[in-house]
Order: structure tokens, then C-alpha cells, then sequence
């Protein structure tokens, strides 16, 4: 009962103080006649119920004389409460690690990018791995545990022409075998472009040991339909 009593004396100041958003009323009468709301307000960009509310209804008198007229609420627009698309940045990892298996290889790589630019890519990867099946998908002559390295490199040549390249080595008890490839291409006209290829590889243990190295390449005409 005293603690009643206490709350009584210590809340009625500020019950009739008036509130900034009612100056002409004490504060309990303002929130319960509801011209002030004890809600947080929304700081969020999208609030879940954010909308305009229509004003109540009240009467006006009319220009005649003893005629009230009635003013209806005009209604507004409901704003948009559905959330939209986030934005998002497009740029992806410079890093990352990539496993595979299959009846040739089994390997682990992690790989980076090591330049990026609007002209010049540059990737490195390097894993290691065991091999199952000898000199397949250009690798090493025998079974067993094998390391490997990889470069690839993209390159523009002005508006009209890029330079791919890939050089992939890969060691293992036996041999070593590397592989490379360069591509060129060049956009004559809007429909025409010239594609040139050229290949390079070699094998430590072909030639009795001494090493051997095969080369090929090509010369292609493109017309885009």
C-alpha cells in the first residue's frame, strides 16, 4: 500500500506535464485521447507497417448558416512496404581451393588471382595430387603421388585483340610434364574474327630421358552467324 502511495505522488508531475506534441494537455490526458503515441519511431529505411494513416473525420461548418457540412478524408497513397533486391558488389574472391576426382586423377589446388585489372588478368594455382592412370589429360608416366602448378594469363591488345595463355606443369616419381597454349585473337569486322593457336609440349622422360617436346599450331578464320 505504501509503495502505492509512493508511485501516486512521485508519477502525478509528470502525468500533468504536457508533452512537447501537445502543449494544451497533460501528458496522460494527450496519450489517451491518442494525440501522442508512446511507439518508437522507425529509424529503418523500410519500416513493416510503414504507411500514411488517413485523418479522422471532422466537421466543418459550411458557408450557409445552420448547414454543417461533412469533410471526408482524403486518401493518400500507400507507401511500399515490400523489401527490394539488396544491392550487392560484384567483385568475387581473388582466392579460393578447388578439389576434384575421376579415374585419371585425384587432386587438391588452391589457386589466386594475382593481377586484376581491366587489361590484365593473372591466375596462379598449385596442389598436389595422385595420379591413376599414367599420361592421361597430360600427366606424368607413372602412378602415384604427383605436384602440379598452373598459370593462366588474359591479356587485351588494344579494342580488337586478346592474348590468352596457360602453362601447366606437373610432377611425379618419374617424369615431369608440361604443357602450354597460346591463343590469339583478333576481331576483323563486326562478324569476322581471326583465331590463332599454338601448343607446346614436353616430356622429361620421352627420348630415352633426353626429353622430348611436340609443338602444333593453327591458323582459323571465324564468321559469326
Amino acid at each position: 500500500m505504501l509503495a502505492s502511495w509512493w508511485l501516486a505522488v512521485i508519477g502525478l508531475p509528470v502525468f500533468l506535464q504536457p508533452l512537447p506534441e501537445a502543449p494544451d494537455q497533460p501528458a496522460a490526458l494527450a496519450v489517451a485521447s491518442g494525440r501522442v503515441s508512446l511507439r518508437q519511431p522507425c529509424l529503418r529505411l523500410v519500416c513493416p507497417d510503414a504507411e500514411w494513416r488517413q485523418s479522422r473525420r471532422t466537421l466543418a461548418r459550411s458557408d450557409a448558416p445552420g448547414v454543417v457540412a461533412e469533410i471526408r478524408p482524403q486518401r493518400l497513397p500507400r507507401l511500399a512496404t515490400r523489401r527490394f533486391i539488396g544491392l550487392h558488389s560484384p567483385a568475387s574472391r581473388r582466392d579460393w581451393f578447388d578439389s576434384s576426382g575421376g579415374a585419371a586423377l585425384v587432386d587438391a589446388r588452391y589457386g589466386m588471382e594475382a593481377v586484376r585489372s581491366a587489361q590484365t588478368r593473372i591466375q596462379v594455382e598449385v596442389g598436389t595430387g595422385y595420379r591413376l592412370q599414367p599420361y592421361a589429360n597430360y600427366g606424368t608416366a607413372t602412378q602415384g603421388p604427383v605436384a602440379m602448378g598452373q598459370l593462366r594469363l588474359s591479356q587485351r591488345l588494344g579494342e580488337f585483340g586478346s592474348l590468352n595463355q596457360q602453362v601447366r606443369v606437373e610432377r611425379g616419381r618419374e617424369n615431369a610434364y608440361l604443357r602450354q597454349t597460346i591463343g590469339v585473337d583478333l576481331e576483323l569486322a563486326p562478324q569476322w574474327s581471326l583465331l590463332g593457336d599454338f601448343e607446346l609440349r614436353h616430356d622429361t622422360a620421352g627420348n630415352g630421358g633426353q626429353g622430348h617436346t611436340d609443338r602444333e599450331g593453327s591458323v582459323r578464320l571465324r564468321y559469326a552467324f
